[in-house]
């Protein structure tokens, strides 16, 4: 089966939201859910337009079927206390006064269950780092460290762990890739 990753549309949505809900571990152990992964904070309707109408988000289209997503924003359009908003920060007091340009936040990202092992997250991120590499320097991303699949999901792709920070009474992980060195990359 061929998979193809462009970006969402708005018919794209209600499967969007539908994985993401199914991403988040609900019902799952503390145990279960670090041992799979999970998606965190809320979404909606609205608040996906406003993301499509920004770096955009990007779907791995199978047969029609959704395998995946990969959201992107602007850092600095999220309040100062969202996790996202605490990652750049955290990314930026790290990099003591180093530029690093032009920023994007990369998450959250869901592959379906059904299609997890083919190389649908690598196409994803290898998608949106080249339509984005010519506009941004730097991606961040944050996991909350309960998340273990996702660290090591992070890690495997050799994204640089630039920042911890806590939110909320959660310690997370804030990651940084070159979305120009990841466009590159084929694996």
């Amino acid at each position: 089966m061929t998979i193809t990753v462009r970006r969402s549309r708005p018919d794209d949505h209600a499967a969007i939201l539908a994985l993401m809900d199914r991403a988040r571990g609900l019902g799952l152990s503390d145990e279960e859910r670090a041992r799979r992964g999970f998606v965190q904070g809320s979404m909606t309707p609205e608040l996906l337009e406003r993301f499509q109408d920004g770096p955009g988000i990007f779907v791995a289209d199978a047969a029609g079927e959704l395998a995946g997503f990969a959201i992107t924003s602007e850092a600095g359009g999220l309040p100062p206390e969202h996790p996202a908003s605490a990652a750049v920060t955290a990314v930026v007091e790290a990099a003591r006064g180093r530029d690093l340009g032009r920023m994007f936040l990369y998450g959250p990202v869901a592959v379906d269950d059904r299609f997890q092992g083919r190389g649908v997250l690598t196409r994803l991120i290898t998608a949106l780092s080249r339509a984005l590499r010519d506009d941004f320097d730097l991606a961040v991303a944050f996991v909350e460290t309960a998340n273990e699949r996702s660290l090591a999901v992070h890690r495997h792709y050799g994204m640089t762990e630039a920042a911890r920070f806590e939110r909320g009474g959660r310690t997370y992980v804030a990651f940084t890739f070159s979305p120009a060195a990841f466009a590159e990359r084929t694996s």
